[in-house]
């Protein structure tokens, strides 16, 4: 419940924009949550919910897509989306800009702008890491051998791109970044930039040696990329850009919610580059935490004078 609240806090309070129609939570009687703009209007009439704390009340929603329950999210239009991916932890978050939902007890894909990117067709799909996800249909978890961790065994299995569509694993590799799997095969580098981005993505490569060093990694041999997983929007006006750990064939993607400084942001014009990280503070009775940024030159040259 801790990480419930905690991403409720995190989503709904990081980013600050301009737009003419601002959301507010509003509660009532610490079991009731709905949503109004700013001129009072009710976009989510009142419905109980787990997250109906007091201290919500008139906090602003700065996400295109919010979770007023705990499986429910909808958009600022005030309609429902879906129903979220719920695994062993709790409500499936957002990563790389998409988040899992179920429809009848089938799995898909929504993005964080509130756009069904793959229709729920899959027994299960996997969170999307470094622009790919794995599914399978005809697969079950088998509880008999670890009934809190039981594995996903049987059926047939595959892979999607975050754009929807099926990838065709290949048998060489013909990027420097198609991802290696198992049997030796490789899955297609899944991102395109243009040359602003190119130009964005150039700028942390060349400092990927200080990065490292700066954050560290349990695995000697540590590669790092690094890739543009949001780009500038009314809400949010700055490119985000993911770190990418690959040891061995292990691939771990930074959480924009939870890894202080593996997540950067640059402003929409190109020019400034930011490492990003979480700062909290007791609000009323609760902990909560704001986005902090500091320029990326100035954040190295703090850390490796140390």
């Amino acid at each position: 419940m801790k990480k419930l609240f905690t991403s409720l806090l995190i989503i709904s309070s990081l980013f600050s924009f301009s737009q003419t129609e601002k959301l507010f939570y509003y509660t009532e009687k610490d079991s009731l949550l709905g949503v109004k703009n700013q001129n009072g209007k009710i976009i989510i009439p009142l419905q109980p919910s787990h997250f109906a704390d007091s201290y919500l009340n008139g906090q602003e929603i700065k996400t295109m897509i919010f979770n007023l329950n705990f499986h429910q999210y909808y958009n600022r239009k005030g309609d429902f989306l879906f129903d979220v991916y719920l695994t062993s932890e709790g409500p499936d978050d957002i990563n790389e800009g998409f988040i899992r939902y179920t429809e009848n007890k089938k799995s898909g894909l929504y993005s964080d702008q509130g756009e069904k990117i793959i229709p729920a067709k899959y027994d299960w799909i996997s969170r999307i890491k470094f622009g790919f996800a794995q599914f399978c249909n005809g697969c079950h978890f088998d509880y008999t051998k670890d009934p809190e961790h039981p594995q996903l065994v049987g059926g047939t299995w595959g892979y999607v791109g975050k754009n929807g569509v099926e990838i065709q694993p290949t048998e060489k590799r013909n990027h420097p970044k198609d991802f290696e799997i198992e049997n030796h095969q490789f899955i297609p580098y899944q991102f395109e930039h243009n040359e602003k981005e190119k130009q964005v993505v150039a700028f942390f490569e060349k400092r990927k040696k200080q990065i490292l060093q700066i954050n560290g990694s349990d695995c000697k041999g540590t590669e790092i990329y690094f890739e543009i997983v949001g780009k500038p929007s009314e809400l949010d006006p700055f490119y985000k850009i993911a770190t990418f750990e690959l040891c061995g064939s292990y691939l771990h993607s930074s959480n924009e919610n939870y890894d202080d400084f593996k997540n950067f942001k640059v402003s929409e014009d190109g020019k400034k580059f930011y490492a990003v990280y979480l700062d909290s503070f007791h609000s009323k009775e609760y902990l909560e935490y704001v986005e902090k940024k500091i320029l990326v030159d100035k954040w190295i040259k703090k850390n490796l004078k140390k």
